[in-house]
C-alpha cells in the first residue's frame, strides 16, 4: 500500500546575508544569525551570574567537617562566647524565679595542676552575677531571650577576668567554672530572711533546675553570619533527697573560609560551642538537706575535640 505523505525539505528563512570577518565574505540564513546572537547573549548572561556570585558568595563549593583531638585543649575564654542563664522553675508551671528566702547559688572558677600524681587547686575565685537582662546575651539573642522568659534567671555579670578553659584530668591541667545550687538556711549572714521549711520544700518538689547556654548551629551557605543562633535548655527536677551532679562539656568549633577571590586565602574564627551533658546523682540523709548543703553541682569543661569546618568558594578562574 502506497502512502500518500509528502516530506518537503524548505528553508525557514530562505533569504541570505552576507557579512564580512576577516577580509572574507561570509553568507549565512537569517536564523543562524539570530540563533548565534542569542546564544552569545544567553552565554554572556550567565558569566555575569557567575561572577556576581563569586563576589556575593552566595553558595560554597565545598564543605567539610573533620574532627581532632588536641594533646592538651586550651582556649580563653570570651564572656561573649560563654554565656549562660540558670536558675529554679515553680512547680508545675516551669516559670523561673529568682528568691533568695528560698535557694542560694554559687558560682566559682578554679585552675588545678598536677603535682606529684595529685591535682591541687593553684587558684581559685567567685565569679559575680546578677538577674539577667536582655543585654547579657547580646542583639542576635534577644528574640530567644523573650521567648524563653529568661528575665527571672542568673546570668554572669561582665567582667575583666583572664579565663581560660584548658585541659581535662588526663592531663596535667585541668580548668572550670562551678556552679552549686544552695537551699536556703536561716543564719546570721542572711538575717534569718529564709522562708519557713515548709515553704522551701513546697518550692522544692516537683519544682525544676535550669540552665539555658547560648550556643550556635552552622549555615556555611551564609558567607558573613555562618552561625545560627541557638539556645540550649537544660533542666532536671529538683528532690531534696538526691545530690545531682552535672559536667556540661563545651569543645572548640574551628570555622576555616577560603576568601580569596583568586588565590587560596583561609580565615579561621574559634569559639565555644556546646557539645554534651553528664549527669550522675546519689542519695542523701535529710540533715545535708536541712544544713543547706547542694541539691545540684555543675562543672563547665572544655572537651579535647576539635570541630573544623572548611568552606570554600568559586574563584574567578574556575568560571572560565
Amino acid at each position: 500500500m502506497k502512502s500518500n505523505l509528502k516530506f518537503i525539505d524548505f528553508d525557514i528563512y530562505s533569504k541570505k546575508i552576507g557579512f564580512f570577518y576577516k577580509n572574507k565574505e561570509k553568507v549565512g540564513s537569517i536564523l543562524g544569525f539570530v540563533l548565534t546572537m542569542c546564544y552569545i547573549f544567553v552565554s554572556i548572561i550567565l558569566f555575569i551570574i557567575q561572577v556576581i556570585k563569586v563576589f556575593q558568595r552566595t553558595e560554597y563549593k565545598v564543605y567539610d567537617t573533620t574532627i581532632y583531638s588536641q594533646e592538651m585543649p586550651i582556649i580563653n575564654a570570651d564572656i561573649n562566647q560563654l554565656y549562660f542563664a540558670f536558675g529554679l522553675e515553680y512547680p508545675y508551671t516551669a516559670n523561673r524565679y529568682i528568691d533568695e528566702s528560698i535557694y542560694t547559688a554559687e558560682i566559682t572558677f578554679f585552675d588545678k595542676r598536677k603535682i606529684k600524681d595529685k591535682f591541687v587547686t593553684v587558684n581559685q575565685f567567685n565569679l559575680d552575677f546578677e538577674k539577667c537582662n536582655l543585654e547579657n546575651f547580646g542583639k542576635n539573642y534577644q528574640n530567644l531571650f523573650v521567648k524563653d522568659e529568661l528575665n527571672n534567671s542568673y546570668c554572669l555579670k561582665d567582667f575583666n577576668y583572664n579565663l581560660t578553659f584548658a585541659g581535662s584530668y588526663k592531663f596535667d591541667r585541668i580548668t572550670y567554672i562551678r556552679i552549686l545550687i544552695n537551699p536556703c538556711v536561716n543564719s546570721t549572714k542572711n538575717n534569718y530572711s529564709c522562708k519557713t521549711q515548709e515553704e522551701i520544700d513546697s518550692y522544692f518538689n516537683s519544682g525544676y533546675f535550669s540552665i539555658v547556654i547560648k550556643d550556635f548551629g552552622l549555615n556555611p551557605s551564609n558567607y558573613s553570619f555562618p552561625r545560627i543562633p541557638t539556645l540550649q535548655d537544660l533542666y532536671t527536677t529538683i528532690d531534696k533527697r538526691l545530690a545531682k551532679n552535672y559536667i556540661i562539656n563545651f569543645g572548640l568549633t574551628e570555622i576555616q573560609t577560603d576568601t580569596g577571590l583568586i588565590n587560596e586565602n583561609i580565615n579561621t574564627e574559634k569559639y565555644l560551642q556546646f557539645r554534651r551533658v553528664l549527669e550522675n546523682f546519689a542519695f542523701r540523709e535529710e540533715k545535708d538537706y536541712l544544713e543547706g548543703k547542694s541539691l545540684i553541682l555543675i562543672q563547665l569543661r572544655l572537651e579535647d575535640t576539635i570541630f573544623v569546618h572548611k568552606r570554600t568558594y568559586t574563584k574567578i578562574s574556575e568560571i572560565f
